[in-house]
Parts: C-alpha cells; sequence; structure tokens
C-alpha cells in the first residue's frame, strides 16, 4: 500500500504543478492581450465553460471505464475461481 500512496501523491502534485503552469501561462496571456480580453468577455466565457464541460465529460467517461474494468475483473475473478484445477488428483 506504501507505493499506491506514494504514487497517488506523485500524480497529486503534478497535478497542482500543471496547473500553477496553466494558470501562469494564462495570467500571461491576459497580460500580454488585455484589450482583446476586455473587448470579447462573452466569447471568453464560452470558451471557458466549453473547457469546463469538456473536462467533466473526461471525469465522467473515465470513471466509467473503471466501473466496466472492475465489472470485467469481477467476471474473470469468478470464471477463473470455477475453473477445475489442471493437476490431477
Amino acid at each position: 500500500m506504501g507505493s499506491a500512496t506514494s504514487s497517488r501523491s506523485r500524480v497529486v502534485r503534478l497535478a497542482l504543478l500543471d496547473a500553477f503552469a496553466a494558470g501562469a501561462g494564462l495570467g500571461y496571456l491576459a497580460h500580454e492581450y488585455r484589450e482583446v480580453v476586455v473587448a470579447n468577455p462573452g466569447v471568453i466565457g464560452v470558451a471557458l465553460l466549453l473547457v469546463f464541460a469538456s473536462g467533466y465529460l473526461i471525469r465522467v467517461a473515465v470513471r466509467a471505464l473503471r466501473r466496466a474494468g472492475s465489472r470485467v475483473d469481477a467476471i474473470f475473478a469468478e470464471e477463473l475461481g470455477k475453473k477445475p484445477s489442471p493437476r490431477p488428483r
């Protein structure tokens, strides 16, 4: 279990680093293109809405695939448990 915790910790750290890099990049772009940002708030709002919606859809898809994978694993485990031993008795 120790390795699962360390890999989860690593994933969290990488996600935070990615979020920081994306925020810094967006901040730089907003500073450089200030006039464009102020002139088109509707387009930017719709774009942000689409980004968040696509992120949510990806999250839902990953959960569904994990759930389906665990069901398949359970079916395999059940079927393999019923299989007779190849050794003679």
